[in-house]
């Protein structure tokens, strides 16, 4: 569970990398095909010898080394589970005191709810893990649910979320999957032959 912030840098992060990777493999290219003329045939390493044998070479390899450890291990850290609070604070709450409403019983309250309202089975309810207001209700349509009578509920039980927190600090989204699996019934059936 990351959040935002982390997956965007994420994202950030997996373009400059892909465009890097994509430029060294346009100059492995260009130097083994020599399109252009931009590089020389003879390569000459003399700098690159002189650089190594130089005294500050080791401590700036060091630090560079230090730096990408670091900057490993923040990431490895900002990508930890962390656990989310589970409250969300609502209207009412001042310098005198807060107010906050658990959103993971309530998660469940409004499961049950929305499975009394409309014609959805094996409704569960959860937090989203990077929104301590969302809470995201997961049912299956009832093989012979009616589109009407599952838009009312779900709107009714919208509007009395609405009503409960008319501040918005507590949001819905619903999530309808198709039709559970039904348990198999055996049945048999009498029939009678006239001779």
């Amino acid at each position: 569970m990351t959040t935002r912030r982390t997956r965007s840098i994420d994202r950030l992060a997996t373009v400059v990398v892909g465009l890097a990777l994509l430029a060294a493999g346009l100059l492995a290219w260009e130097w083994r095909l020599d399109l252009t003329g931009w590089f020389q045939q003879t390569l000459r390493t003399n700098g690159a010898d002189g650089v190594l044998d130089s005294s500050w070479f080791p401590w700036a390899e060091a630090a560079v080394g230090v730096l990408l450890g670091v900057v490993g291990l923040a990431w490895l850290l900002a990508h930890l589970p962390r656990p989310t609070r589970g409250r969300s604070r609502i209207d009412g709450s001042d310098a005198t005191g807060r107010l906050e409403v658990e959103v993971a019983p309530l998660a469940r309250t409004l499961a049950d709810r929305w499975a009394e309202l409309a014609p959805v089975t094996g409704v569960r309810g959860r937090t989203a893990p990077d929104a301590n207001d969302l809470v995201e209700l997961v049912g299956h349509v009832d093989v012979e649910a009616d589109a009407d009578a599952l838009l009312v509920g779900t709107e009714q039980l919208e509007t009395e979320v609405e009503q409960a927190f008319p501040d918005g600090s507590v949001r819905v989204r619903f999530l309808l999957q198709g039709p559970g699996r039904q348990p198999r019934t055996r049945r048999t059936t009498d029939i009678t032959v006239d001779a």
